[in-house]
């Protein structure tokens, strides 16, 4: 210890931090200082089987931005099974009655054309929030290019009738107060004026509805992590170097050692679900299974851990407080909104992103706490109980000599 004190060796030390733990950090925030939302997969149903929602589809899917990339549905039917699968974040809705409403913004009753915009909020709240406005935009671009092209069409009216009717208004010569009626001429009556400019209104309609619990899996996130780290740490602290007085302890004691993450999980899993509601105001739903589903995850996940330090011993800790940081990122984010590099070679084996995924699964989908992303937990869980016992088995123990 006092030779590893006197190396001038050490001096190097926060350089080796620099630059390791440097590139390692910023690894991690990439994602949120690069964001760049591109081809987030919006869905189109065009009911409408006039010509002006065939015009409306084809210059959204002509003039559509790099942001969105639409997917053309059948019907709101499939549109929603989609939703339901999270393929597509919103979609646009051309109703079949659109285009018949438009035509009667030119008679005595005119009715505004609807353009529906799904957003399903429960995929994500980040990019629920980008995909509304995208959208919104979208429509308000298409309102004044349609009006645009009506008032067109209300000038070459106007101009035909001026002109059907110049002969007459000349022949009563300037002084005559017939002759201002050409300047009056308009086929628009003042009542419709404000349909003309807004032809199309917006109607939001949200799936998987998130209300005050869109932040929810970014909410749970550290105290499921560091719970499961915590816990992973402790349970081979209490068994490393221990020694036994037969083999009958041992395999107690590993049995004793295996049993506890459970009790442990149920109890943070309903811990952290009741500190939610209490502290945060979530309110949820189905309490008990947000509960029993973070409890699954903190199981997985200390049985996880526990199993890497049982293998590779206490440094190898390091991996998961580094995986942290890189999960904070693919926990808030779509994947469509990370760079290239971090979607496709980082994001998809963090095991946070499954419980972030299963979390909004249990919280706005399915609501089942059973689902593909918790199957794919109790298989890390399973797989780390094997390691752990394996270890336990070819482990020779430590036992207590006789005095």
């Amino acid at each position: 210890m006092v030779k590893l004190g006197n190396s001038k060796q050490l001096f190097l030390v926060p350089i080796m931090v620099a630059v390791v733990l440097g590139l390692i950090l910023m690894t991690a925030i990439l994602p949120m200082v690069k964001m760049n939302p591109k081809n987030i997969p919006i869905g189109l149903v065009v009911a409408d089987e006039g010509k002006m929602g065939a015009t409306l589809a084809e210059k959204l899917l002509e003039n559509a931005p790099d942001v969105v990339k639409f997917t053309q549905f059948d019907s709101v039917e499939a549109l929603e099974t989609a939703m339901d699968d999270r393929d597509v974040y919103g979609a646009l809705v051309v109703p079949a009655d659109f285009s018949s409403k438009v035509a009667t913004l030119q008679t005595e009753t005119p009715e505004k054309a609807t353009a529906q915009i799904y957003i399903n909020e429960g995929a994500n709240a980040t990019v629920a929030t980008l995909v509304q406005n995208a959208l919104t935009t979208m429509v308000s671009v298409l309102n004044t290019q349609l009006s645009t092209q009506m008032l067109i069409a209300v000038q070459e009216k106007t101009d035909e009738m001026k002109g059907q009717l110049a002969d007459v208004l000349q022949a009563q010569g300037e002084g005559s107060p017939l002759a201002q009626v050409s300047a009056m001429i308009s086929p628009i009556q003042p009542s419709k004026v404000l349909d003309f400019a807004n032809p199309i209104q917006v109607e939001i309609i949200k799936v998987h509805e998130a209300g005050g619990l869109g932040n929810a899996p970014i909410a749970f996130l550290m105290l499921t992590w560091f719970t499961s780290l915590i816990g992973g740490v402790m349970l081979y602290l209490v068994g490393n170097k221990r020694v036994f007085a037969s083999k009958a302890d041992k395999v107690k004691f590993n049995s004793l050692q295996s049993i506890m993450p459970f009790v442990y999980a149920l109890i943070a899993g309903y811990v952290a679900t009741w500190y939610s509601t209490w502290l945060l105001g979530f309110e949820l739903e189905h309490f008990n299974r947000v509960a029993l589903y973070i409890a699954v995850c903190v199981a997985a996940f200390t049985f996880m851990i526990f199993a890497t330090l049982r293998w590779l011993k206490l440094p190898s800790i390091a991996i998961y407080v580094l995986l942290m940081f890189f999960s904070m990122s693919a926990v808030q984010m779509a994947p469509e909104m990370m760079p290239a590099f971090y979607r496709d070679y980082i994001v998809s084996w963090l095991p946070l992103r499954i419980y972030a995924d299963g979390l909004r699964e249990v919280l706005f989908f399915s609501h089942d706490v059973m689902n593909s992303y918790s199957v794919a937990l109790i298989w890390v869980l399973v797989i780390a109980l094997v390691l752990v016992w394996v270890k336990n088995l070819v482990e020779k123990p430590e036992l207590q000599t006789e005095q």
